[in-house]
C-alpha cells in the first residue's frame, strides 16, 4: 500500500523576501508526512539558500514558465497527493491535513479557500469562469490534484503565459475528474504591493485569457462578468484588456508567418 503523503509543489522566482514565510507556515503544519519542492526559474536573490536551509525542501534550479516549473516538480515528487501553492503565499495549520483528507476521500481534484492580504487598493474580485458548478478559475496557489489523474491530463501546459491553472481545471472538467472544495483549507496570497506590478500581473492574466479562448473557443461566454467600482478597477480592466487585445496581435502575427 502507497504511504500517504503530500508533496507541495512551489515554483518560484526571486522570492527571497517571502519564501522563508511560506517554508515556515508549511513547517508548522500538523503533517509531518510530506514534502516541499522548490522549482527556481534562476533566481537572482538569496530564495536557493533560504530554500536549502529547510530540511523538508527539494530544491531544482531551471529556467522555466510556471506551468514547465509545476511540471517539474510533480516529476520529482514522492507521493500520490500534490498541492499548489505559491512562494509569496502562507498556509494555515491544517491546510496540509485538509487537503489530502479531500483527496483521500475519493476526489481527484480539491479547491482549497484563499484569503487575500496586502494593499485594498490592489485587492481585485477574481473574474471567474464556471463548468457547470466548477469554478475553474479556482487559483493554484490553492489547488490540489491526485497524481495519477494530473499525470492522465498531461499536467500544465507550459505555453501559457498565466491562466495555465485554468486551463489545467477545463482539462480536469472535461475529463470528468471529480472536484470538491475545502472551506477550512486556508491560504493566505499577497497582493501586488505597487501600482506597476499591479498593472503588469493584470495586462499578463489578460494575455493569459486570450489563450485560454484561443484552446478553448467559447469558454470565456462562461465567465461571471464583474463590474468595476472605482479607479483601481477601471485600470484593472484596461490593462488586462491591453494585455488580451496583445495577445491577439502576436497570435495573428504567429500564423501569417506559418
Amino acid at each position: 500500500m502507497t504511504e500517504i503523503g503530500a508533496s507541495i509543489v512551489v515554483t518560484v522566482r526571486n522570492e527571497g523576501k517571502n519564501i522563508g514565510d511560506l517554508l515556515d507556515s508549511i513547517e508548522k503544519n500538523d503533517f509531518s508526512n510530506m514534502e516541499t519542492i522548490v522549482v527556481d526559474d534562476m533566481s537572482t536573490d538569496e530564495t536557493e539558500d533560504i530554500v536549502k536551509s529547510y530540511g523538508f525542501t527539494v530544491y531544482r534550479r531551471v529556467s522555466c514558465s510556471r506551468g514547465e516549473g509545476r511540471n517539474i516538480g510533480v516529476s520529482l515528487a514522492r507521493y500520490d497527493h500534490i498541492l499548489f501553492t505559491d512562494g509569496d503565499a502562507r498556509v494555515s495549520e491544517h491546510w496540509i491535513s485538509g487537503m489530502v483528507n479531500a483527496l483521500v476521500d475519493g476526489n481527484d481534484v480539491v479547491i482549497g479557500n484563499t484569503a487575500y492580504t496586502g494593499k485594498k487598493r490592489y485587492m481585485q474580485e477574481r473574474v471567474k469562469i464556471f463548468l457547470g458548478d466548477v469554478e475553474v478559475t479556482a487559483p493554484s496557489v490553492n489547488l490540489g490534484y491526485r497524481k495519477d489523474s494530473f499525470l492522465q491530463i498531461g499536467g500544465f501546459d507550459p505555453k501559457f503565459v498565466t491562466a495555465e491553472d485554468i486551463d489545467l481545471n477545463i482539462r480536469a472538467v472535461q475529463a470528468g475528474f471529480k472536484f470538491t472544495v475545502c472551506g477550512s483549507c486556508l491560504v493566505y496570497a499577497k497582493v501586488r504591493d505597487n501600482l506597476i506590478s499591479f498593472l503588469r500581473q493584470a495586462y499578463w492574466n489578460g494575455y493569459g485569457r486570450y489563450q485560454l479562448e484561443l484552446k478553448h473557443p467559447g469558454i470565456t461566454k462562461n465567465t461571471n462578468i464583474r463590474i468595476g467600482h472605482n479607479l483601481f478597477d477601471f485600470l484593472h480592466m484596461v490593462s488586462g484588456g491591453a494585455g488580451y487585445l496583445s495577445a491577439r496581435i502576436d497570435y495573428r502575427e504567429d500564423r501569417k508567418k506559418n
